[in-house]
């Protein structure tokens, strides 16, 4: 992919780059805020993962596809372990964490979002900070925060300290590859610049496996995302008819995708050596 020019859709209407970065495999964000400056890139109220209570026919929509797909993330992450320990990190408004928590995990989670972490101590979820504890895991998920994050070496470093040997780490992400992606080029919803630092593909994710010591297991298909990030592309392009025109191309990029599992979002289980 070359560098190419987008746009801030949500909140700026800034600018950004995404150039390909050869050290990482990936394509990162140019210029890329700090941390304190991308708080003001963020909506001041209802960013969807971190709310309880989503306003309108999408925001209601996206919620419940969200609890829906807690029950298959659970089916993935599955672990050979008694009381096995759950760190969620990034994890919103913690529908995941309450999940896993009835299916028998020890839950932990880690955020940076005021909103969220007041949602997350209202529901009695333990909040830490994997870079400041020495406490291991057994699993580790991010579902769609890893391309938030700067530094994706080190942040693997850490992830890959804080899991017991044989612990996996999950990552949900977009997937710059996807039939989707390529159709929407600008307009793709995912890019969603400049709160994604950084945008991925398979290939992106197995070197940087491979550069922090991780081995990946698998990789899994994210039915459902196509279909949403297809409705935000088409509002984003002013499409008229955008929920119709959306599902049509989400299943479109489904059936294409799903064979070589290069869907519009994808999951990688990464394990540490035993």
């Amino acid at each position: 992919m070359k560098p190419i020019l987008v746009k801030d859709h949500l909140v700026s209407k800034e600018p950004f780059h995404i150039v390909f970065d050869s050290g990482v495999g990936a394509w990162k964000t140019t210029p890329q805020p700090s941390q304190q400056e991308l708080k003001a890139y963020y909506p001041k109220e209802g960013y969807l993962s971190h709310t309880d209570n989503p306003q309108g026919l999408k925001g209601r929509l996206y919620l419940w596809v969200k609890n829906k797909n807690n029950q298959t993330k659970l089916r993935w992450i599955t672990v050979k372990s008694a009381a096995p320990k759950l760190l969620d990190f990034g994890a919103g408004n913690g529908a995941f964490a309450l999940a896993a928590q009835a299916k028998g995990w020890r839950v932990y989670t880690q955020e940076f979002s005021e909103e969220a972490l007041k949602s997350l101590n209202k529901k009695g979820l333990p909040v830490v900070d994997v870079s400041k504890r020495k406490d291991t895991y057994d699993a580790i998920t991010l579902w769609h925060v890893f391309e938030h994050l700067p530094n994706p070496k080190a942040q693997l470093a850490t992830f890959y300290n804080a899991l017991v040997p044989g612990g996996i780490l999950t990552l949900a992400l977009p997937n710059v590859d996807a039939w989707d992606a390529k159709h929407y080029g600008v307009h793709w919803a995912a890019y969603d610049v400049p709160r994604h630092l950084w945008h991925y593909n398979k290939a992106s994710i197995a070197q940087l496996a491979n550069d922090t010591g991780f081995v990946l297991l698998e990789t899994h298909n994210m039915f459902w995302d196509a279909f949403y990030i297809s409705l935000l592309s088409e509002q984003y392009r002013q499409s008229k008819f955008a929920w119709i025109k959306a599902i049509i191309k989400a299943c479109l990029s489904n059936l294409l995708g799903w064979r070589k599992k290069n869907t519009s979002s994808l999951t990688f289980i990464l394990q540490k050596p035993k």
